[in-house]
């Protein structure tokens, strides 16, 4: 196939030579193929609006692909130096120091708990893919559908599709919370934390500190702070972010406004989407690339995590489980840092999988686009475009294994805190 189409170049090239020579200083005899291709980083390859934004999205795909894999890298690299490992330990030696650590300081192990990473779409992103792709969207007439929930503004005048569920986040009128709370819940009394307890704990307490105060995870009725479990309820009051129904009145001022859709349907969206995100209608050449830019461009964040554990029978010694305490908490960080690198791989590797299938059919579909107005420069084009696709389908493979790799090494270290 490759063959052929530079077989097609060389008749083109050919033609415009001599078209070039009988007719000096016509606009087609700087036509041909850019020096340059994908394997470079250079998406503009054919000069066809449709095609290009296809390769800008593969090129796009790679530099993802490289960004993940190096935070990934990153995390590996400061989690095993704090577990006296080389630099540039593999995950699965990460892993065993892992097990050996929690062996030796805890009975079973760290229990880690979270609410998946949270993955968001800018709308505008969708709508600007769309409009570089397809010359007739007009991005200030298109919107974006939002399978999920949308964040629309910081201001009491914000509003929803009539068709989604209005809800706020931010602090609770008089700390009053009558959603979900995140963050620290004041307890007034002896109350039910759900969370980690920090004070007195009437019942079983899984971590205490020096101090002999509960640290961790009450069975029984907690005085002092809840730090809660994300999306927990909070009886007493909310010093964190509270999210809840609207009121009639609408959200306080100064609240995020978020529009949830109702399950298994999508609302208007020109905030950034918690969800699937559905683009303006476009040609067909352009769903696979709008798509793509959507999930390459998504941003994940690092979840909080609740990380509780009951001290082993002979680890007993009180600087070293405060320095056990300590490295706990750079653990959480860089943990909650990989949840969120895996999420957005998992994003990126999807929009991969989209352009890999969409190459298939994109030359034929151009072609059909453009049949009976195809221009000498359109022609040469397409086949320049033909040219890339052996190097279209190399960075592809080489981005998702690069994925694939660092999925796998965030998996070794959920592993070790499942006791694998």
């Amino acid at each position: 196939m490759i063959h052929g189409s530079m077989l097609g170049l060389g008749f083109l090239t050919a033609a415009v030579t001599v078209g070039c020579v009988e007719n000096p200083g016509t606009d087609f005899c700087d036509l041909g193929c850019p020096v340059e291709g994908l394997a470079e980083g250079n998406a503009s390859i054919s000069g066809l609006a449709s095609v290009d934004a296809f390769f800008a999205a593969v090129v796009g795909f790679d530099k993802a692909a490289l960004e993940v894999k190096a935070g990934v890298d990153a995390e590996l690299r400061s989690l095993a130096v704090s577990l006296d490992l080389d630099a540039g330990a593999s995950a699965a030696d990460i892993r065993a120091a892992l097990a050996a650590k929690f062996d030796a300081a805890t009975e079973g192990g760290l229990k880690v708990k979270y609410a998946p990473p949270r993955c968001t779409v800018d709308a505008k992103v969708a709508i600007d893919a769309s409009a570089k792709c397809d010359a007739e969207i007009d991005p200030g007439m298109v919107s974006v559908e939002c399978k999920g929930t949308c964040t629309v503004d910081a201001s009491a005048s914000a509003s929803c599709d009539a068709s989604a569920k209005v809800m706020c986040k931010g602090t609770a009128p008089e700390l009053k919370c009558s959603g979900t709370c995140s963050g620290t819940c004041k307890l007034e009394g002896d109350l039910q934390c759900n969370g980690t307890c920090n004070g007195g704990c009437e019942g079983d307490c899984t971590v205490r500190g020096a101090d002999g105060q509960c640290a961790g995870e009450c069975v029984g009725s907690c005085t002092g702070s809840c730090e809660l479990k994300a999306g927990a309820a909070c009886d007493g009051e909310c010093q964190g972010s509270c999210e809840y129904e609207a009121p009639d009145g609408g959200c306080e001022a100064g609240a995020e406004v978020r529009c949830q859709a109702a399950a298994d349907a999508s609302a208007s969206c020109d905030g950034s989407c918690d969800g699937e995100v559905v683009p303006p209608k476009a040609k067909a050449e352009c769903e696979a690339s709008v798509e793509a830019e959507a999930k390459l461009q998504a941003q994940c964040t690092p979840p909080a995590l609740e990380i509780l554990w009951q001290w082993e029978a002979g680890f007993d010694d009180e600087l070293e489980q405060a320095q056990f305490k300590a490295w706990v908490e750079g653990f959480r960080v860089r943990y909650a840092g990989l949840l969120a690198a895996s999420a957005r791989a998992k994003l990126v590797l999807e929009a991969g999988a989209g352009l890999g299938d969409a190459a298939v059919g994109l030359v034929s579909s151009v072609q059909a686009d453009f049949a009976g107005d195809l221009s000498l420069r359109a022609s040469v084009g397409i086949v320049c475009a033909v040219a890339e696709l052996e190097s279209l389908g190399s960075l592809l493979q080489s981005g998702t294994g690069a994925l694939s790799g660092s999925v796998s090494a965030v998996g070794e270290i959920s592993a070790a805190l499942a006791g694998g």
